[in-house]
Order: structure tokens, then sequence, then C-alpha cells
């Protein structure tokens, strides 16, 4: 799994690359959800299960839809979760 740190809209937001096409987006300690790429539009997905996830936008760039996440819901993630990421 790839990793990144992206800044936009003056937040840093840390991405991991969960499967091809597929991002978890976190920012600080709080899980804000996923992004997919679909050609080349990126899809904004807000929850902690990708297969429950609902969309949250979609943007023209992976910094851009991440940032669609902080305004979601989001959940606080655990210490023993970020070391294992």
């Amino acid at each position: 799994m790839t990793s990144m740190e992206l800044i936009s809209q003056g937040i840093s937001y840390h991405v991991s690359r969960r499967d091809e096409g597929l991002y978890e987006v976190v920012s600080g300690e709080t899980f804000l959800g996923f992004v997919e790429r679909a050609g080349r539009v990126y899809v904004a997905l807000s929850g902690t299960r990708y297969d429950r996830a609902v969309e949250a936008g979609q943007a023209l760039s992976l910094s851009a839809a991440a940032a669609m996440l902080k305004t979601a819901p989001a959940v606080r993630v655990s210490e023993s979760v970020l070391a294992a990421a």
C-alpha cells in the first residue's frame, strides 16, 4: 500500500492506497472516508466501511475529493489503527 500527504485548502490529509483506484483518507487522528477513482473523476465516499460508504461528492483531483470528506461526518481513529496503516 502506498501512502502520501496531500494539502488542500490549508488542511493536510494522509492518503493511503488501499487498492487500484481506491484510497483511504485520514486527517490528523480522524478517519474521513474513501476516495475512488472513476475514469478522470475522483468520488469522495463518506463512511468507515467501503461497502457502506455514501457518496459525498465528485472532484477532478484526489486532493479536492479528500477535502470534500472533511465536511462529512468523521470517525476518530485510535493510535493502534494509525500505527498499523
